[in-house]
Parts: structure tokens; sequence; C-alpha cells
């Protein structure tokens, strides 16, 4: 997934957990080799090579599809699972990023319509297909689906009481630590280096993924272009948002509604959260914060630079 994973479980009698570890790192590399765009070996990647085609799709690939569809569904098309055409001609996926010309956008931006994907059942089998030249691309979910995985395997472990996982910018927290069920989460500070942290949220059970415009980004003439796409326009989010931290029950949920409360903003976004009972931090660039109902006793801000609202 081109992240670096980390696994901290805790055990009770102090056993060592790097058979715990190997099985986790195991089972993202299987969920990369479904759900990988980019990975010539993986599911996904075949049922692009073969757009507007009908296609045979597991019934795990299909899930994380479908969720991942509806979830998006609710943002007015300004973001889809069929985002690759678009993702692919700015050159997000491979990080060889490039400005495409207009004509080039006007054209991506009919391909990511996710009304057009179709849907087959036969004898328990799904085929799924969709236009010409669409491209599935689950990119803006893929650390929190990992996440999911790891918790799975982490709950069935009798002897594990808990662990921390993250995925890129994606943390999963389960179970408890050394007797407490309080985990601390740094939030990465959007103008400091990878390591700077300006804010910590204290939860228990549950699954954070940030989204920012720091993330990946590239300079033309003076102008700074960032990987998070509006499909309506074809172009990188331009608002008044740094990054949005979002608190989810589940890798998915926390993962896909990061990247969209950034697309939406927050006043659009809020509505949206309640509907899957989940929470957000949403940073400004003037360095502000503004935080959901359910996580204001769990926000510290440690940095003096930042302010609530």
């Amino acid at each position: 997934m081109g992240s670096v994973v980390t696994v901290q479980p805790y055990y009770k009698d102090g056993k060592s957990s790097d058979k715990l570890k190997k099985e986790i790192i195991e089972e993202i590399k299987r969920v990369d080799l479904i759900i990988s765009k980019n990975n010539t070996e993986s599911e996904l990647y075949g049922i692009n090579q073969n757009s507007g085609k009908e296609n045979k799709i597991s019934k795990e690939l299909f899930d994380y599809i479908w969720d991942t569809t509806d979830i998006y569904s609710l943002s007015g098309n300004k973001l889809s699972v069929t985002s690759g055409a678009l993702t692919e001609l700015w050159g997000i996926d491979t990080e060889e990023f490039r400005l495409p010309d207009d004509s080039e956008i006007k054209k991506a931006i009919p391909l990511c319509l996710d009304s057009n994907i179709r849907v087959t059942e036969n004898d328990l089998k799904i085929s799924i297909g969709v236009q010409e030249g669409q491209i599935f691309n689950l990119g803006s979910v893929g650390k929190g689906i990992a996440c999911d995985k790891a918790v799975e395997i982490i709950a069935s472990e009798e002897q594990c009481e808990g662990a921390v996982v993250s995925v890129g910018g994606s943390v999963a927290v389960y179970g408890t630590h050394d007797g407490k069920d309080i985990w601390t989460v740094g939030i990465r500070d959007p103008y400091g280096s990878a390591s700077d942290i300006f804010a910590k949220l204290n939860v228990k059970n549950c699954f954070i993924s940030t989204s920012g415009n720091y993330e990946k980004k590239f300079i033309i003439d003076g102008k700074t272009y960032h990987h998070i796409l509006d499909l309506e326009t074809g172009y990188p989010v331009e608002n008044d948002l740094a990054a949005v931290t979002v608190v989810a029950s589940s890798g998915l949920e926390s993962d896909a509604f990061s990247t969209m409360c950034y697309v939406l903003g927050e006043e659009e976004s809020r509505k949206l959260l309640e509907m899957y009972e989940a929470e957000a931090v949403f940073i400004y660039s003037d360095k502000t914060v503004s935080v959901t109902d359910g996580l204001k006793e769990s926000l510290e801000i440690i940095n003096d630079d930042y302010s609530l609202k």
C-alpha cells in the first residue's frame, strides 16, 4: 500500500507478539493483492484492465467497492470509487505528478461516475462492469481496510488484551493496554514534519484517519497542487482546510470520511458524519480548529499556534 505499517500488541503475560505481528502483515499483503490499482497481480488491476466488460469479482472486493460507493454517494459526485481516470491523469497514484490540460480533465470527468457501475449475480457469483475507460480506485480507503483486517485478527487472539495499528495516515486502537482502555493518538501538524503533532485525541476502541493537503503535492509555476481532487471540477480541492481527522467505528469509514469531509467542508460534512455516528476534527489553514461534539472532551491541543474556533 506504499505505507509504513506498525503494530504494537499488548499481552497480559508479556508473551512475544512476533507471531501476531507477522500474521497481521501477511493479511495486509493479502488484502493489497485484492484492492491495489497498481499491482499487476491484484484482482482490482485485472478488473480495470477489462474496463467496459463484465468481470467476475470476489465477494470481498465487491463489498469493499460497494461500501465505499455507498458513502461516496453522499458527496454529490465530488468523490467516487471510479475516480481512477482522473487520479491517473494527475499522476497521483504513481507520485509521478503532472498538470493535465483542461481538455484532458474534461474528458476524464464523465469517467468518474459511480452511477455507471453494473452489477449482476448468477449462480451465487457476482459480476461487475463499468463504462469503457472507467477505472476503479480504492486508494482513499485502502489503509482503513487494512486497519479493519488487523483488528479482526487482534480480536481473535485471546491472549492479546489490545493493540494499536497504523497504516500510513490511518490508525486503529483496540482493547486495553497496561490496564487502561483509553488510547492517546497524535494528530499531525499540517505545517510541520511527519513527526510533529499539534494535538492529541484520547479515545477508546475506534479507527482514526487523516486527510490533508500536505500529504502529496507538487509545485508548477509557483502554484501548489495536492492529491485530493474534486471530481466535479477535476482539479485539487481549494478551500480553507489544511486537514481533517475522522474517528469512526470502522477503518473503511474513517478513511472514506476523512477524504469526503476535506472535499465537502465542515458545514456539509457534519450532517453526514451524524448519519454514520462518526466524529471529526477540522484543521483550518489559519491554524484554527473545529471539532464535532463527540470529540470535544477528547481533543487536547498541545501546540500554542493552534486554537479552537
